[in-house]
């Protein structure tokens, strides 16, 4: 398994994307720095009250979260959307298959070695936000709290690399990058959409349409509720999240919901190795 996880990290590092996603990333984490020090610099000029201070942060955390969950999730989806058919197609995953391993070992082998390095990557993310928010602005945050807000962050791109690798045995590598992408951007604008509906009241057709979209390919929802931990749940996550718009958490996933999101994981690995295993090399 040491042996899959050093080649996936090989693999991933001769891709020109992998490189620009690293740069791209740097340059996200220093002017979001430079931001929230300029932020907590003019706090201090114009001396406002401790109260409206901790609000701006909460809220520069929560948008620094948002963006953050973008760079994860194009991450998965340029590191994974060719794991089969890309590798297929070169010859590679022939060469891979011939050895005297079961088909749906190798799948998950891959699987476990794309997850390795994008957990490091979504940690890395989202330690320098939390890290930088507390810094410069002197939000106060738990261990416990961010503990459990990490895990959760770390899930969703999970769940995302579960769902772009069951694709790869169907689809094409561009195929299935454009369908991945368009899942996953549906399933984010949904919960934007949610967020305005604060606003507006309740909708029955349209809570049933969301609730739908929550299901089909539920990282969003699992991020929001990453985020309602991170920002100290009940006791603070309202002040932050209750009124911004489209950035807005009406409703936090259950841990109901969560488990639900396990075994939605388990039915598409499950999925994902019987296809391979079948699959015509």
């Amino acid at each position: 398994m040491t042996m899959y996880i050093s080649a996936t990290f090989k693999e991933l590092t001769r891709k020109r994307v992998f490189l620009v996603t690293l740069i791209l990333t740097f340059v996200f984490l220093v002017l979001y720095a430079f931001g929230a020090r300029e932020l907590s610099g003019t706090v201090t000029q114009t001396r406002i009250s401790p109260a409206e201070s901790l609000l701006n942060s909460m809220v520069l955390m929560v948008l620094g979260l948002f963006f953050a969950q973008f760079l994860a999730a194009f991450f998965v989806l340029f590191s994974s959307m060719g794991i089969v058919t890309g590798e297929q197609e070169n010859g590679l995953l022939l060469a891979v298959a011939s050895r005297p391993i079961p088909r749906w070992k190798l799948y998950l082998a891959k699987w476990l070695g794309h997850a390795v390095w994008i957990t490091v990557y979504s940690t890395i993310l989202f330690v320098s936000i939390v890290w930088t928010i507390h810094s410069q602005t002197g939000l106060p945050v738990l261990l416990d709290e961010v503990l459990r807000g990490l895990v959760l962050f770390l899930w969703m791109p999970l769940l995302l690399l579960s769902l772009t690798m069951l694709g790869s045995v169907y689809l094409p590598m561009l195929s299935n990058g454009i369908c991945a992408a368009l899942l996953y951007g549906f399933a984010l604008f949904s919960g934007l959409i949610e967020g305005i509906t604060i606003y507006e009241g309740s909708h029955p057709a349209l809570d049933k349409f969301l609730l739908l979209t929550s299901l089909l390919l539920p990282t969003d929802s699992v991020y929001k509720r990453s985020l309602y931990e991170v920002m100290g749940g009940a006791d603070w996550a309202g002040l932050a999240t209750g009124d911004m718009g489209p950035f807005s958490i009406p409703s936090t996933p259950s841990n109901i919901y969560l488990l639900y999101t396990v075994g939605y994981a388990a039915v598409l690995l499950l999925l994902g190795c019987r296809a391979f295993s079948r699959k015509d090399l």
